[in-house]
């Protein structure tokens, strides 16, 4: 039910049920894909990680953001019916003797990859017009996805990671 000034708002019991189009389908799918494969690329550079607050960042990220939100977007496709893509494995360990990826490194990937995701999340809000449950929990998704932003921005000034542009004076 919508109010807006004195009117309400609502959808008739004898509406048909809500479907979702081709455009709200494939947005669903492309968000449960994309947290799938950070899934899986966190659990991969958990194993290379040293430093102690990186490790800390990389398990919050995948337990209290990315699991959190596929189960939230399983449950949606579920319920359209929509079939689900594979699901990494519960695990990836890999030897991390190499010493080939680098805490900056692994840093400046995840940092990418929020800045990718925000882009995403606003592409899908403007296919998924029509079903309010769905728009308002990417909206939701924006919201998280901005307040890590913000804190990555912290985190990499305060070690020194963030690669900043040289400064300009005409």
């Amino acid at each position: 039910m919508v109010q807006i000034g004195d009117i309400h708002i609502g959808r008739p019991e004898t509406a048909n049920p809500i479907v979702a189009d081709v455009l709200e389908v494939s947005a669903l799918w492309d968000e449960l894909v994309s947290r799938y494969n950070a899934i899986e690329f966190t659990q991969i550079v958990q194993n290379f990680a040293h430093d102690v607050d990186l490790k800390l960042i990389l398990s919050k990220g995948l337990f209290n953001t990315l699991e959190r939100q596929v189960d939230k977007l399983e449950a949606e496709m579920n319920k359209l019916k929509i079939p689900l893509p594979e699901r990494p494995p519960k695990s990836v360990n890999t030897p991390s003797t190499s010493g080939i990826l680098q805490d900056r490194f692994i840093f400046g990937l995840l940092f990418t990859g929020i800045q990718s995701m925000l882009k995403a999340h606003i592409e899908h809000i403007q296919v998924i017009t029509t079903m309010d449950g769905l728009r308002k929990m990417l909206i939701d998704f924006v919201h998280e996805e901005l307040s890590l932003f913000d804190k990555m921005i912290l985190y990499g000034k305060l070690k020194g990671w963030l690669r900043n542009p040289p400064k300009f004076s005409p």
